[in-house]
């Protein structure tokens, strides 16, 4: 594998590098000294919905944020390819030992089937809104109907972007998950959801290996890392009840419902944001100690 830095400066001292990884790159930032800390970006945005975190994080912390492939500056797949090999292989490019991976959504999926695979490589989990394989009905008070809702509101975005009408599609988008998301958040979420339409609407890089094994959602149990999960309550009315199943399911999980946050966590209520990371990294101190 090789590690090649862009020429476009991400600020005065950080620069976007690529990683050659199976089948392709991705394109990835670091910076920073001390605990490593991996920040994952969800499936409606890419590794800008850490611009403000980034360097906050970076005073004290090895910090890294990377594209999916197909988001940002990551090409997208021309073939099958695992987002958990991809991040595994970013790790030990890098040589991060037991990362904080903070996994928003899609993110926190790649994280929790990452623990799954590779237990040894992960030091803990902070889960925003997080998705899992092997979702299912089942799992949530109202069960189909539930669901039902979020497919209805997909599926008005997914037919404005077939339509060629990719403003709408990105409103539609926006009041089902960034209903609190205001101001220059706002703007940031509206532009990373433009420029990532095909692979937002269209899942073009949606090509993955078969994974090995059974999902997540029956295998929570082997998970014994410290992980703390997130939600807002403004987020799609499923996703609270997500949050407390992986938290019944992961030995130690602790769930915490933040006030006015939407699926967006970080942009809607970056205070909170900020104080949940900084308690759940003072703890983590504390058990290394």
């Amino acid at each position: 594998m090789r590690r090649r830095e862009n020429v476009q400066p991400v600020s005065d001292s950080v620069v976007s590098k690529t990683l050659e990884v199976a089948g392709g790159t991705i394109s990835y930032e670091e910076a920073g000294r001390g605990r490593p800390i991996v920040l994952l970006h969800e499936g409606i945005a890419d590794r800008r919905m850490w611009n403000r975190e980034f360097p906050l994080l970076a005073r004290s912390h090895h910090v890294v944020r990377y594209d999916f492939r197909g988001y940002g500056g990551s090409p997208p797949a021309s073939s099958k390819f695992s987002p958990v090999r991809d991040l595994s292989t970013l790790l030990d490019s890098l040589h991060m030992t037991r990362p904080l991976i903070v996994g928003p959504s899609m993110g926190g999926k790649i994280a929790l089937d990452l623990a799954l695979a590779f237990p040894d490589r992960v030091g803990a989990l902070l889960l925003i809104a997080p998705g899992y394989s092997g979702m299912d009905y089942d799992h949530v008070p109202g069960g189909k109907a539930t669901f039902e809702r979020d497919e209805t509101l997909s599926k008005a975005a997914a037919d404005a972007w077939a339509a060629g009408k990719l403003d709408q599609a990105t409103e539609h988008l926006r009041q089902l998950w960034a209903s609190s998301v205001t101001g220059a958040a706002r703007e940031l979420f509206e532009t990373m959801v433009r420029e990532n339409a095909p692979e937002v609407f269209g899942e073009r890089s949606g090509g993955y290996e078969t994974p090995v094994g059974p999902p997540a959602a029956a295998r929570l149990n082997e998970i014994q890392l410290p992980t703390r999960i997130l939600v807002g309550d403004r987020d799609n009315p499923v996703m609270p009840h997500c949050a407390n199943f992986l938290a019944r399911g992961i030995s130690g999980a602790t769930v915490q419902l933040v006030p006015g946050a939407d699926h967006l966590l970080n942009l809607s209520r970056p205070d909170a944001f900020d104080a949940a990371v900084a308690a759940f990294d003072e703890s983590l101190r504390g058990d290394r100690e």
